[in-house]
């Protein structure tokens, strides 16, 4: 079910940026105004040094949170960093957020367009799909990454 919400060139270069140079910590995503296309709403800066502690790298997660509002569906795309007996690891994680309190239209808008999105954004091995808060705790999901290892 395709919603023919086209993903704005904007946002696949922000994306290949973000991939390559590090330097963008995440990126939320939405809908514009005329719901024609999906576009960067907020794009997070990557403050971390690149050998700092998995734990001062993730700090940008609480930021990225506060970005998904309360009544709206967002999506977001950010790396997720944590240790294995191997060593550090970083996975890139893309976030489908449709809380409860947002409206039917707009949640069905979300689902109908969410491949669309994933398909234009090469690369994301990790989905999350989110309705509440709770089901974006970083610890929970860094625990379900590192149990698979």
């Amino acid at each position: 079910m395709a919603s023919g919400v086209k993903v704005d060139n904007a946002v696949i270069e922000k994306f290949h940026e973000f991939k390559i140079k590090k330097q963008i910590g995440y990126l939320v995503l939405g809908f514009s105004n005329d719901i024609s296309k999906i576009v960067i709403l907020k794009e997070g800066a990557n403050t971390a040094p690149q050998n700092a502690p998995s734990a001062e790298k993730n700090k940008k997660w609480a930021e990225m949170l506060e970005e998904l509002p309360e009544n709206d569906v967002r999506y977001a795309v950010i790396d997720i960093f944590y240790e294995t007996s191997e060593g550090s690891r970083a996975e890139i994680f893309f976030i489908s957020w449709a809380p409860d309190t947002a409206t039917i239209k707009r949640k069905m808008l979300c689902a109908s367009s969410k491949d669309a999105l994933k398909n234009a954004l090469q690369g994301i091995r990790n989905h999350l799909q989110a309705t509440c808060k709770s089901d974006l705790d970083l610890a929970a999901i860094i625990s379900e990454k590192t149990k698979s290892k």
